[in-house]
């Protein structure tokens, strides 16, 4: 703790050398305008302005200067000023907005609101989110950076509603009552086995609902999409390299290097890369990865731009304790044995593991886009992904049975395992009149392929196997230690591995356009067909194939808007529609089951506000979402999965956003769904479903820094996250398993300087011991944790 000590005392005494120069800029209808170039002409000083548009430039000599403000899609701006020796400057200034073309909006040019950046690259249309009848939940950069988060979890607490579920190498999350996952990335394919590292992340993005019109079956959940926009390239330069340490050995190094390539600015280049290592609060556990995230742009002509993106993703580590907590009803009776965690005989710092037993999941994927201007109206963009990942080693799972409190320890071997995904993607987007209304248009084709050569073997305790063995958790575990790759291989010597392989082609058009009736209302009327071409899973020993299928599916959606204030307050409605195929599932005996395909649609209505300079910008919803033949877990078999009744989803959300004052920001949503199986066995009937999530979560984040003051840059932050009871297992008419409620809490303190930035952070404050659930499955919470970054800025 001295030499931290030292480190803050030596931060905050760092004199400011020359003048400095201060300012807000504004498109002219006084939005705040954020990422927008800021530089002293003729001088090596500049920088970008924040999201309310606020800028400083420090350390300027005494002189004259032009000040030039750029940024894409909005008229350069100079203005003459004159720094005067112990007198800073502070300048507003407003851009006149250019013709915006899509091709500015969709590779990530500087929009007015980072929502409206979110809401364009899902509507992939120049739609901002004021005109989008959908609700659109986003984290901004400054929230990530403020709250020191290291990985996909410390964002999406951020978001109403969503909530990590099923704790896997990529986790599920449930949004809507229903489970979603992490695979788009800039509104395409962005799929992966385990969650990618965050340093790549601009904002994450949550688009509420059944969104099968745009996204597909595929990679969109009934609950919504969760979608990553990442950093791309910027006509400056600018290094930031930084170091993250903290509790349970964490060390975290990551860097962003950007830099144009020429002289012309027409090509540029973006580096994000990170080295992460962490440890567990359990006595063993551990992740250990490295990512590098490459991102090129370049301008061909006024008219043509080509963007190449890569992930390159080296990832290994233990599964997180994942523990199947009510083991086969006792003979004679129906009733379960627990009904919540802390009824368990579990230690919750026992990993029952140990870090020898480790999977490795590494990646690697490309991102294409070409955008043509055809003309004034008509703007031709492909995108184009290739995503290959892999999984090798062992997985480890636990399923706790009643008798002596025996603890099976459970192994899934992976010699090797492939997944690649192909992604082709044509839009023809327009922004033309049809008489005197107003349409924008985009039309689309879509090739999508998903094929894996699979190879598992198993010490499952199911399917006619054995465990690998038991530990008695409540006695001496002499074994405990033993789990080891040496001994799996030798319990698994003689046991024939399952080789498969699998192919799944899709092909898609879609059309969606949003018309202005007048210049206050609007609808949007999108329509969505798939093709779907399954060539089954093939055993490759066997040679049998399953599964095979062909299937076309539509998929529509209407909206309407009507704009109250213009540009900052409008009432919205939808109509979305969801479609699922539903794989043959394996269950734990060995038995293969063949489902139907889900079909879901949304009703959903609300009031969205966009206030001017960040004031306030908020969505308040109402949903209701009906899906058919849904699947659940079987009452008397927990692991088992069936498919029967219909499901109802409804509830309310409310987000918001704000900066009332300067240097006060305020970040914070509210959510309610309530979720009920009808049509169904009439021990579920009427219930909430498990693995529906929590009927009620509270986000909230907020900070202050200090503004215009010796000690400028110093701020402070403080959040929390609460969420009710959530049943994970059972909920039946004779009994449940369940989460407890709980509430977490975080707090930041952080000094922010032109050439560097100091924090520290603490998560879980209350050292709350949580579970997060999924799938018949439970898995113990982070305890609390202390972090410190430094970041260097070059």
């Amino acid at each position: 703790m001295k030499f931290l000590y030292i480190i803050i005392l030596f931060l905050f005494s760092i004199p400011a050398l020359g003048q400095t120069i201060k300012g807000n800029i504004t498109s002219t209808d006084g939005e705040p305008l954020s990422n927008i170039s800021v530089k002293l002409e003729g001088t090596d000083f500049g920088t970008r302005t924040a999201d309310n548009g606020d800028f400083t430039l420090r350390n300027i000599k005494p002189g004259t200067y032009t000040l030039v403000a750029s940024g894409i899609g909005y008229s350069a701006s100079k203005q003459n000023l004159i720094v005067i020796n112990g007198k800073n400057n502070f300048m507003t200034l407003e851009l006149d907005k250019a013709t915006q073309q899509l091709s500015e909006v969709i590779i990530g040019s500087r929009r007015t609101r980072q929502r409206d950046k979110a809401s364009s690259i899902a509507a992939r249309l120049p739609l901002s989110n004021i005109e989008n009848p959908q609700s659109i939940n986003t984290v901004s950069n400054q929230v990530i950076t403020e709250q020191g988060a290291t990985d996909l979890n410390s964002i999406i607490k951020n978001i109403p509603g969503v909530v990590k579920a099923w704790s896997s190498v990529s986790a599920y999350y449930t949004s809507r009552g229903f489970n979603t996952r992490n695979y788009i990335r800039n509104g395409v394919s962005g799929y992966s086995t385990a969650d990618p590292d965050i340093v790549n992340i601009e904002q994450l993005v949550a688009v509420k609902g059944p969104s099968g019109t745009l996204f597909g079956s595929t990679l969109a959940s009934f609950g919504g999409v969760l979608n990553r926009i990442t950093k791309k390239p910027f006509d400056t330069t600018h290094v930031e390299i930084a170091y993250q340490g903290g509790s349970y050995d964490l060390n975290r190094f990551t860097a962003d290097i950007n830099t144009p390539l020429n002289k012309d600015k027409t090509v540029l280049l973006r580096v994000n890369a990170s080295q992460h290592y962490e440890g567990s609060f359990q006595d063993a556990g551990f992740l250990r990865s490295t990512f590098i995230a490459p991102s090129i742009f370049y301008k061909a002509s006024d008219r043509l731009s080509f963007s190449l993106d890569a992930e390159f993703y080296n990832r290994e580590g233990t599964s997180l304790p994942q523990i199947t907590p009510v083991g086969p009803i006792q003979p004679g009776s129906t009733k379960i044995w627990a009904s919540n965690p802390s009824q368990l005989p579990l230690d919750y710092k026992r990993y029952y593991g140990n870090n020898s037993v480790t999977l490795k999941d590494p990646a690697r994927s490309f991102y294409g886009q070409v955008t043509y201007k055809i003309s004034d109206q008509w703007t031709s963009q492909t995108n184009l992904t290739r995503t290959g990942t892999e999984n090798t080693g062992n997985y480890l799972t636990f399923t706790l049975l009643k008798g002596d409190s025996a603890l099976v320890r459970n192994v899934s071997n992976y010699p090797a395992s492939l997944i690649t995904i192909s992604q082709i993607q044509q839009n023809f987007i327009g922004d033309f009149k049809l008489g005197k209304l107003r349409n924008r248009l985009v039309v689309g084709l879509e090739f999508y392929q998903n094929s894996s050569a699979f190879a598992s073997n198993s010490l499952a305790g199911s399917g006619g196997r054995k465990a690998f063995d038991t530990l008695f958790v409540t006695r001496s575990m002499p074994n405990y230690e033993l789990i080891g790759p040496a001994n799996i291989a030798n319990k698994l010597n003689g046991l024939a591995a399952i080789y498969s392989s699998s192919r799944v082609n899709t092909y898609a058009a879609y059309a969606s356009d949003v018309i202005n009736v007048t210049d206050r209302l609007s609808a949007l009327l999108s329509l969505r067909v798939d093709r779907f071409n399954n060539k089954g899973t093939t055993n490759t020993t066997t040679n049998v194939t399953t599964g095979n299928y062909d299937q076309t599916a539509f998929a529509p959606k209407f909206g309407l808007v009507y704009q109250v204030v213009k540009d900052h307050v409008s009432l919205f409605g939808n109509y979305n529609n969801g479609f699922q195929n539903v794989a043959p599932a394996t269950q734990p005996d060995g038995s293969v089951s063949a489902f139907k395909p889900q079909y879901a649609n949304q009703l959903e209505g609300g009031l969205k506000a966009e206030l001017a300079h960040d004031l306030l910008s908020a969505t308040i919803s109402y949903y209701n979402i009906k899906v058919e033949n849904t699947l659940r877990p079987d009452v008397l078999r927990p692991t088992f999965t069936v498919q029967e009744g219909t499901q109802f989803s409804r509830g309310v959300e409310i987000d918001l956003f704000s900066r009332p004052v300067n240097g006060l920001l305020i970040n914070a949503g509210l959510s309610y769904n309530d979720s009920k199986l009808t049509s169904a066995n009439g021990t579920v009937n009427g219930l909430r479903p498990v693995n529906s999530g929590p009927d009620k979560t509270v986000n909230f984040y907020t900070s202050y820094i200090l503004p215009f003051t010796s000690m400028q840059g110093l701020g402070v932050g403080f959040g929390g996250n609460y969420y009710s009871r959530n049943l994970i297992v059972n909920n039946t008419t004779n009994g449940q398993f369940y989460l407890n409620s709980y509430a977490l809490f975080n707090g930041a303190i952080f000094y922010n300087r032109p050439r560097y930035r100091f924090a520290i952070n603490a998560d879980n404050l209350g050292d709350k011991q949580y579970y997060n659930g999924g799938f018949g499955t439970i898995t113990p919470g982070m305890l609390r944790r202390y972090m410190a970054t430094l970041t260097l800025i070059f």
